[in-house]
């Protein structure tokens, strides 16, 4: 494909507003003088190759999408989501974003390299009837049953869960607390989901779980679909259906029903139950309400009263580690890394498939830090 500074000036002034950042925070990233981008922009000079390289990994671009005019972004619908959802994403929220979008795309080429069979799962399923809360409902009893867990057993780790289903997930950190996690059918990378770390473990197993509705009922829809916390009413079915999922995946009937009656509405009881289960206090007292085993009035009441239990272990975080390894790997997680997902960027590098400059690339790291998350995974940056 051809190369035009018009073009290329043109991708570069559209992904600069959709990340909603100024020119001079732009040349302060990137060390190329604002001046410099004003003309790239304009059009009314060419970039070096450096500049190219520089400015593709500003915006997490593949370098050649910049550089040919026809290209398509397979990001787009990331783009679109700024654009059209700019006002509760943060300039901060949005390179999150777009960085997951990479990791995801980073994902499904190190499977490619490595020549893995892309895990699929052969779980469908085809909602009947308008009731949207019933298609969630019914669809989470279906997936139960084909993932061989029984009525009365729960879901240890979402992630790896959803993992193994053949869907991408990845957590990070996003400034926006009122934002629990994203869906993204992305073109080359498939189905993604994305999770705020910012919550804490139970609130973000309901989320894994809420986009994994989304990612089997919703997969036709938009590429990108932005879950809030409290940001949609009745009337957004498709909220409504994903959330009824998420809810009686983690907490099949079974498992509810297996509640002794006089706990349902002890608050010491209630508290220690969604301990067990592993979700939050209102996720479980809103299943007791929907399973009609509580009333509204004592939903309200057992809110303000239940204390909320700890936290469930973080699965990327269990294990003999030391503080050091402890916070490195916290850290790790806060950049959007997942262990899988190193694993993956080793044992590519190491069967020779990517170079070291790639691997610190797809890692978001430096050369020296990529040395200690070699270390902490007990990897070696030596060929094999």
């Amino acid at each position: 494909m051809p190369f035009t500074a018009a073009a290329f000036g043109r991708k570069l002034s559209t992904l600069r507003k959709d990340f909603g950042q100024e020119i001079g925070s732009v040349a302060s990233s990137t060390g190329i003088s604002a001046d410099r981008l004003g003309a790239l922009e304009d059009g009314r000079i060419e970039p070096s190759g450096d500049e190219v390289l520089i400015l593709a990994d500003h915006y997490r671009k593949d370098f050649q999408y910049l550089l040919a005019d026809g290209a398509e972004d397979p990001d787009e619908g990331v783009e679109l989501l700024f654009r059209e959802r700019g006002d509760v994403l943060p300039q901060a929220d949005r390179v999150a974003i777009a960085e997951f979008a990479f990791l995801c795309r980073s994902e499904a080429m190190l499977e490619r390299e490595l020549r893995l069979e892309p895990r699929r799962s052969a779980f469908e399923f085809r909602p009947r009837g308008e009731y949207r809360k019933g298609h969630g409902r019914d669809c989470a009893a279906a997936l139960r049953k084909h993932l061989n867990l029984n009525d009365r057993e729960g879901v240890r780790d979402v992630f790896a869960t959803i993992r193994d289903m053949g869907i991408r997930v990845f957590r990070r950190r996003l400034e926006n607390s009122n934002i629990s996690g994203l869906f993204m059918n992305h073109p080359e990378a498939g189905r993604c989901i994305l999770v705020n770390l910012a919550e804490g473990m139970a609130r973000q197993r309901f989320s894994a779980a809420h986009e994994l509705g989304h990612a089997i009922l919703d997969a036709d829809g938009a590429p990108v679909t932005l879950s809030m916390v409290g940001g949609w009413n009745s009337a957004e079915l498709a909220e409504v259906r994903a959330n009824a999922f998420a809810s009686h995946f983690l907490m099949a009937p079974g498992l509810l029903s297996a509640i002794p009656r006089d706990h349902l509405t002890n608050a010491a009881e209630v508290s220690a139950w969604a301990g067990r289960l592993r979700v939050s206090v209102p996720a479980l007292l809103s299943a007791f309400h929907d399973a009609r085993m509580i009333s509204a009035e004592q939903r309200s009441w057992l809110r303000e009263v239940a204390q909320r239990p700890s936290e469930p272990p973080d699965p990327e975080l269990e294990g003999a580690l030391t503080p050091p390894q402890l916070a490195r790997k916290q850290a790790l997680l806060e950049r959007g890394l997942s262990s899988r997902y190193v694993g993956l960027a080793f044992e590519a590098f190491n069967a020779g498939r990517i170079s070291l400059g790639l691997l610190t690339e797809l890692l978001l790291s430096t050369p020296a830090e990529t040395a200690e998350i070699a270390a902490l995974f007990g990897r070696s940056l030596q060929r094999d």
